[in-house]
């Protein structure tokens, strides 16, 4: 294949250095169909590792995932697959090893011993060598959101336009990043707009029957939703309930606490506060005389929030150990509050504040308003309604994908 006279010169200088076989001894080549993906850091993991499971089950394909060695190293070990945190009830997780150089011999080794039939490259700025030297059909999904197209050379004229080209299909998530690729010369036949690629939200259990019993005790009371709370943030949930109370006196607090021991100690806080407290534990009900419902732990998490349109996700503020991932919450449709503590779910957060359907508190004071505010049944319905479409938007881009590699899988057997 004949390449523009920029992707030519930039190969002939990568050629200069020969490089050699992967450092560390790789795991065996899984049989049949391979896909390998080109993976800009572990964020990327969990929507690769759900596209992996799906090709697996379904059809039989395997996949490779490569990450810069730096990510890779800050991975727990899991035997050359994915972390536990990932592969868990797999039936094929991916396998992650780390993205060759771009030194001909090391790309050729890796070629060689890997021999993939399809490559996906899963954002970061692209690498002319390694795509260029691969000869199988590949696909793009996501660019870096700003920055050059291309990670080397970027002094070459005309580098990132003959890289571009080299993409039989892409797939991004927004308006801008298309212009940018069609500034960069891939025809827009090439190209979709669709949501970033996200693993399938998990939907968590509920009894049906107590969710029927519980709601019918509450009635018509307002309600929020402290999830997965660790103590040190009970004294800001407090505050923010007496504070939402002024406006709304029959307003009831549900509390999960992330560890049940501790809910002895929640229980005496909130008494003293003045807050009366009804313990599930206890054989509790959520009744009108109870302003709290201390719940189990976060076991049940899925009952309650099918019971509270508002919901703030413990572990978030200021000084917190980090929260839940939001995606459990909004795909049943809750409005979210949240703290400036987001690792390690920072992107999802963005987009689903980005689409309206969460709201950041940076302190007590701030949760207490935003209950207050986001009590009214209108606006709490409309959060909750755009978490909901963020947090499920990502199935359509999981199955998108899968029908492209497929296609582009057939067409290779039948050439």
């Amino acid at each position: 294949m004949r390449h523009p006279l920029a992707l030519t010169l930039y190969l002939s200088l990568t050629a200069l250095d020969g490089g050699g076989p992967e450092e560390a001894l790789p795991p065996p080549r899984p049989e049949g169909p391979l896909l390998w993906a080109q993976a800009d850091g572990p964020a990327r993991l969990p929507g690769l590792t759900a596209l992996a499971e799906r090709l697996a089950r379904e059809d039989g394909v395997a996949t490779l995932v490569t990450l810069p060695a730096a990510s890779l190293s800050a991975l727990p070990p899991a035997g050359g697959t994915a972390p536990a945190a990932f592969a868990a009830a797999l039936s094929q997780p991916p396998l992650l090893r780390p993205v060759p150089s771009e030194s001909a011999g090391r790309i050729a080794a890796f070629l060689g011993y890997w021999r993939p039939s399809l490559l996906l490259w899963a954002g970061g700025a692209l690498r002319p060598a390694l795509l260029a030297r691969s000869p199988v059909p590949r696909l793009l999904c996501e660019l870096p959101p700003e920055g050059p197209l291309v990670g080397t050379a970027r002094w070459m004229p005309g580098l990132a336009r003959a890289t571009v080209a080299l993409f039989d299909h892409a797939l991004v998530s927004d308006e801008a990043a298309a212009a940018r690729l069609s500034r960069a010369g891939l025809p827009e036949e090439r190209m979709e707009i669709l949501p970033a690629l996200d693993p399938p939200v998990p939907v968590l259990p509920c009894n049906e029957r107590e969710r029927r019993d519980l709601a019918q005790t509450i009635g018509a009371r307002p309600v929020w939703f402290a999830a997965d709370l660790p103590l040190s943030e009970v004294g800001a949930v407090i505050a923010a309930h007496r504070h939402a109370l002024r406006g709304t006196h029959r307003l009831l607090l549900i509390v999960a606490a992330r560890d049940p021991a501790e809910a002895p100690m929640m229980a005496r806080a909130f008494g003293e506060a003045g807050l009366r407290t009804s313990l599930r534990a206890e054989g509790g009900e959520p009744d009108e005389t109870a302003a709290v419902y201390l719940a189990d732990g976060p076991g049940e998490t899925g009952l309650w929030l099918r019971l509270a349109p508002l919901v703030f996700l413990g572990g978030t503020l200021p000084g917190g150990p980090g929260g839940r991932h939001p995606f459990e919450a909004a795909a049943l449709g809750s409005a979210l509050l949240h703290g400036p503590v987001t690792a390690p779910h920072d992107i999802p957060w963005i987009r689903l504040r980005q689409a309206g359907g969460a709201h950041l508190v940076r302190n007590t004071v701030e949760l207490g308003q935003a209950i207050e505010s986001l009590l009214a049944p209108d606006r709490a319905a409309r959060m909750a309604h755009a978490a909901w479409d963020v947090a499920t938007r990502g199935a359509v881009t999981l199955n998108r994908l899968a029908e492209l590699v497929l296609d582009r899988l057939d067409r290779r057997e039948a050439a």
